[in-house]
């Protein structure tokens, strides 16, 4: 994974580059670690020295061949920025694992074998379709019982 972080308008020390490793990468390496990815992490001071609510804490995660997640914060603390969009990524990368996940516990071959074999909706079954009685499970508990009291 490539990690490429920005700061505009405010200073990069090794202090706040170390939070953001901290509070960003280490969860999401162990969430999803892959060769592909880039996670960029843009730390900003929109208004600069005018002060307010403008410290900005981006965090854009490209992965190769799905959709790109990205999460934007703005506080007056650029730590409080961290937190809250770490928060939120980490949230939205579970999320994204888990569609993920979800589509590979069910193949293709197993939907298309099922849509092969489902009758039409105007067809109707034929007494072939139907089990015989002799070979459904109720049948072969019953068997048992009747070959003791018919054997006694």
């Amino acid at each position: 994974m490539r990690i490429e972080t920005k700061a505009l308008g405010i200073e990069l020390t090794d202090h706040l580059e170390q939070y953001c490793q901290r509070k960003i990468v280490r969860p999401l390496r162990r969430l999803f670690d892959r060769q592909g990815p880039y996670l960029e992490i843009e730390l900003a001071d929109t208004n600069g020295t005018k002060g307010g609510k403008d410290m900005r804490c981006r965090i854009t995660y490209a992965m190769p061949h799905t959709r790109t997640l990205t999460v934007v914060e703005v506080t007056d603390d650029i730590y409080k920025s961290v937190d809250r969009a770490a928060a939120r990524f980490l949230r939205l990368v579970k999320k994204y694992k888990g569609w993920k996940l979800w589509g590979t516990r069910f193949p293709k071959k197993d939907f298309v074998a099922e849509m092969v074999n489902r009758p039409a909706p105007d067809e109707s079954a034929t007494p072939d379709d139907i089990t015989i009685e002799e070979d459904s499970l109720a049948a072969a508990e019953r068997r048992p019982l009747e070959e003791t009291y018919l054997s006694g």
